[in-house]
């Protein structure tokens, strides 16, 4: 009697456990892994692919996934830096990671043209070639005007009777307001810097004592007769600037 109380009590717990001693091929659980490298580092940012389900998903930043799968499905690993990878459901079960081999994409033939070893032929190579078109030339864009000057930056205009007429608060505006004028001043200064730089350049000290030889006291005394009398600014050409210097120059030595 007791014995049979036993075979009853056992074969009730097999009962109770083979549920959750064996899987249902046809069901779907949730599978958690992790994707390492050859070194055993996580790998990030990777697409999981279940090719049975098309469900996907992709590794954290610790290189672990979850995916909804079934027992027989079959893992798509996908990376652009390593080799994609094909891995059963049942594998991940059992060893709980994937290792990912990195990839190695072959480059296109390169050829590298020489331009010569002379001047001449960096000069027939580079300097004169032929103009290459624009994206916007090859649209047919409409091309900014180097020269476009803002109305309200266009002295003469500002300046002019016929904006007087036309717009007269304007006219007053522009023309008499402290923030107008220091606008107009700050664009200019902008637009005419780097003929501003080579204007300076020119008339530097160091250009001016190059030019006459003078140093010391005499070049202070000739940049001050030069100065007196310059007419040339920025504006000018430096063919103009320097034929005025040389102008100065021969008339201040014929003064001496």
């Amino acid at each position: 009697m007791y014995s049979r109380k036993i075979l009853a009590t056992g074969l009730l717990l097999a009962l109770l456990v083979a549920p959750f001693n064996a899987q249902d091929p046809d069901s779907l659980f949730f599978l958690t892994g992790i994707i390492y490298n050859a070194s055993f580092r996580p790998v990030p940012a990777t697409h999981v692919i279940n090719l049975n389900t098309h469900a996907g998903g992709v590794s954290d930043s610790l290189g672990i996934f979850r995916l909804p799968v079934h027992a027989g499905d079959t893992l798509l690993v996908r990376n652009i830096v390593y080799m994609d990878t094909l891995v059963p459901v049942s594998r991940i079960q059992h060893e709980r990671y994937v290792i990912l081999r990195r990839a190695y994409y072959p480059l296109q033939e390169a050829r590298i043209f020489e331009w010569g070893s002379t001047y001449n032929d960096f000069w027939e190579a580079i300097v004169e070639m032929p103009n290459q078109q624009t994206l916007g030339e090859s649209m047919e864009l409409p091309r900014q005007d180097p020269d476009f000057i803002p109305y309200d930056m266009d002295e003469a205009l500002l300046r002019s009777p016929g904006f007087l007429i036309s717009s007269p608060l304007s006219y007053l505006y522009h023309n008499f307001s402290k923030k107008a004028k220091s606008n107009r001043k700050v664009y200019w200064l902008n637009k005419n810097r780097e003929k501003v730089e080579a204007f300076e350049a020119i008339v530097s000290r160091e250009n001016i004592s190059e030019m006459t030889g003078l140093t010391g006291e005499a070049l202070q005394q000739f940049l001050a007769f030069l100065w007196q009398r310059m007419v040339c600014d920025y504006k000018c050409t430096e063919v103009k600037v320097y034929s005025e210097i040389y102008g100065h120059w021969e008339v201040y030595q014929q003064m001496q």
